[in-house]
Formats: C-alpha cells, structure tokens, sequence
C-alpha cells in the first residue's frame, strides 16, 4: 500500500450524512471481526463533530491514549492517520510528539468533503489497525448505500 492507495480510500469512503447509529455499527462490525477471527483485542473510537458517539476497549485495553493520539492526527492533517505514515515531514511538529501518531488507525470522517471526525482502532499493527477500518467502511458503506 502507498499513500496514493490511501488517498483514494480517502475518497471513496465518504459519507452524504453520518449518523450515530451508523457509528455504532461500525464499532459493533469491528468488534465482532476481532471476536470471529480471534485477533488481538482492539480499542474504536468515533468522534463526529467534537462528539465522542462510540469507543470500545476490548479485555486487555485500559486506556485510549493511541485512539486519542489517532484521532488529533487525523483531525489536524485532514488525512488517514497512514498517510501522515508517508508524509511524515509534511507533518514536522506531529515527530516524536505524544499528542499524536504518525502511522495507521485513524480514519477521517468525511462528509460531502468536509473532515468532521475521526474513526480510530488501535491493538493490531498500524498498516492493519488501517485496513480494518477501511475494509469495514467499504462493507457497511456498500450495504448502507451511503
């Protein structure tokens, strides 16, 4: 995967208008992924407009401060939390910086091409943290018709 691959991801996932409801769906399709394939637990955080609607920690996470750290990147960048991955001197004062990450987990929220929030996980490695949540945006993206 390259950051070109990810604008595009960037692209297609893109919402006409979020909804709670659909937020909670999202964390319960992570969730229930994680469970049936008996991968490492996982935290999800979605925060829409300055509002926290769904965060999960799984047995095993005790804190969100990488969903937290995901989520700044994202909202600050306008961009996938992975995409700062390759652009990282785009991005000098997110370096070694504890408010923030520059690799996979956080996803923006985009709505008719406003970022308006952020959808992270965090548990897995950064490049699949990334894929989890783009693979399930596409999935519930195509079943919602959205």
């Amino acid at each position: 995967m390259n950051d070109k691959d990810i604008l595009q991801q960037e692209k297609e996932c893109v919402f006409e208008t979020f909804h709670h409801a659909f937020a909670l769906k999202f964390g319960l399709a992570i969730v229930n992924y994680i469970q049936s394939h008996q991968l490492k637990s996982v935290g999800v955080r979605i925060v829409y407009k300055d509002l926290l609607v769904f965060q999960y920690l799984m047995d095993g996470k005790n804190e969100d401060m990488w969903l937290k750290r995901k989520e700044r990147t994202v909202l600050e960048s306008g961009h996938s939390s992975y995409y700062t991955f390759f652009h990282q001197d785009d991005y000098p004062w997110m370096k070694d910086n504890d408010l923030y990450t520059l690799g996979g987990g956080g996803f923006p929220i985009n709505e008719k091409g406003e970022i308006v929030g952020a959808i992270c996980v965090s548990g897995l490695k950064h490049n699949e943290d990334h894929q989890l949540i783009v693979d399930t945006l596409m999935t519930l993206l195509k079943e919602e018709n959205l």
